[in-house]
Protein backbone atom coordinates (compact mmCIF):
# COMPACT_ATOMS: atom_id res chain seq x y z
CA UNK A 1 0.00 0.00 0.00
CA UNK A 2 1.14 3.07 -0.94
CA UNK A 3 1.84 5.97 1.55
CA UNK A 4 -0.38 8.86 1.09
CA UNK A 5 1.87 12.43 1.82
CA UNK A 6 -0.08 15.41 3.36
CA UNK A 7 0.67 18.82 3.31
CA UNK A 8 -1.05 21.24 6.45
CA UNK A 9 -2.88 23.79 4.36
CA UNK A 10 -1.65 27.20 6.69
CA UNK A 11 1.67 26.06 5.40
CA UNK A 12 1.23 25.33 2.22
CA UNK A 13 -0.58 29.06 1.63
CA UNK A 14 1.76 30.85 3.53
CA UNK A 15 4.80 29.50 1.37
CA UNK A 16 2.84 30.01 -2.05
CA UNK A 17 1.15 33.44 -1.47
CA UNK A 18 -2.31 31.70 -1.61
CA UNK A 19 -5.00 33.57 0.27
CA UNK A 20 -6.49 30.42 2.72
CA UNK A 21 -10.01 31.03 1.83
CA UNK A 22 -9.33 30.70 -2.11
CA UNK A 23 -8.25 26.67 -1.10
CA UNK A 24 -11.41 26.44 0.70
CA UNK A 25 -13.25 27.93 -1.89
CA UNK A 26 -12.33 24.96 -3.98
CA UNK A 27 -13.00 22.15 -1.52
CA UNK A 28 -16.27 23.38 -1.26
CA UNK A 29 -16.72 23.42 -4.97
CA UNK A 30 -15.47 19.72 -5.14
CA UNK A 31 -12.28 20.69 -6.88
CA UNK A 32 -9.80 19.78 -4.17
CA UNK A 33 -10.38 17.13 -0.99
CA UNK A 34 -9.30 17.68 2.22
CA UNK A 35 -8.31 15.30 5.30
CA UNK A 36 -8.87 16.80 8.58
CA UNK A 37 -6.86 15.24 11.32
CA UNK A 38 -6.67 16.83 15.34
CA UNK A 39 -8.48 20.37 13.94
CA UNK A 40 -5.65 20.72 11.37
CA UNK A 41 -6.90 20.88 7.61
CA UNK A 42 -4.58 18.78 4.97
CA UNK A 43 -4.07 18.59 1.46
CA UNK A 44 -3.09 15.22 -0.74
CA UNK A 45 0.39 16.28 -2.48
CA UNK A 46 -0.81 15.18 -5.56
CA UNK A 47 -3.29 18.45 -5.87
CA UNK A 48 -0.92 20.99 -5.33
CA UNK A 49 -0.66 21.40 -8.82
CA UNK A 50 -4.83 21.33 -9.60
CA UNK A 51 -4.54 24.21 -6.98
CA UNK A 52 -1.65 26.09 -8.38
CA UNK A 53 -3.23 25.92 -11.90
CA UNK A 54 -7.02 26.84 -10.60
CA UNK A 55 -5.08 30.22 -8.93
CA UNK A 56 -3.19 30.98 -12.17
CA UNK A 57 -6.79 30.58 -13.57
CA UNK A 58 -8.64 32.72 -11.26
CA UNK A 59 -5.16 35.34 -10.70
CA UNK A 60 -4.67 35.67 -14.59
CA UNK A 61 -7.99 35.13 -16.19
CA UNK A 62 -10.30 36.19 -13.37
CA UNK A 63 -12.39 33.19 -13.66
CA UNK A 64 -15.00 32.34 -10.54
CA UNK A 65 -15.05 29.24 -8.64
CA UNK A 66 -18.05 27.84 -10.99
CA UNK A 67 -15.93 28.85 -14.12
CA UNK A 68 -13.23 27.03 -12.18
CA UNK A 69 -15.74 23.64 -11.53
CA UNK A 70 -16.90 23.57 -15.05
CA UNK A 71 -13.63 23.83 -16.23
CA UNK A 72 -11.87 21.13 -14.22
CA UNK A 73 -14.89 18.60 -15.19
CA UNK A 74 -14.38 19.66 -18.82
CA UNK A 75 -11.06 18.81 -18.64
CA UNK A 76 -11.45 15.33 -16.65
CA UNK A 77 -14.28 14.46 -19.51
CA UNK A 78 -11.80 15.34 -22.49
CA UNK A 79 -9.20 13.16 -20.13
CA UNK A 80 -11.58 10.11 -20.40
CA UNK A 81 -12.14 10.79 -24.22
CA UNK A 82 -8.58 10.93 -25.65
CA UNK A 83 -7.93 7.69 -23.25
CA UNK A 84 -11.29 5.94 -25.38
CA UNK A 85 -9.65 7.09 -28.42
CA UNK A 86 -6.38 6.01 -27.89
CA UNK A 87 -7.63 3.03 -26.77
CA UNK A 88 -10.13 2.52 -29.99
CA UNK A 89 -6.84 3.61 -32.07
CA UNK A 90 -4.83 0.72 -31.17
CA UNK A 91 -7.84 -1.90 -31.80
CA UNK A 92 -7.94 -0.01 -35.17
CA UNK A 93 -4.34 -0.51 -35.74
CA UNK A 94 -5.08 -4.66 -35.27
CA UNK A 95 -7.02 -4.59 -38.64
CA UNK A 96 -5.11 -2.50 -40.83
Amino acid sequence: MAKENYILVSHYCKHAHIDDSFVQNLFEYGIVSFEEKENDIFIDEKDISEIERMFRLHKDLGINFEGLDALKQMLKRMQKLEKEMNLLQKRLRLYE
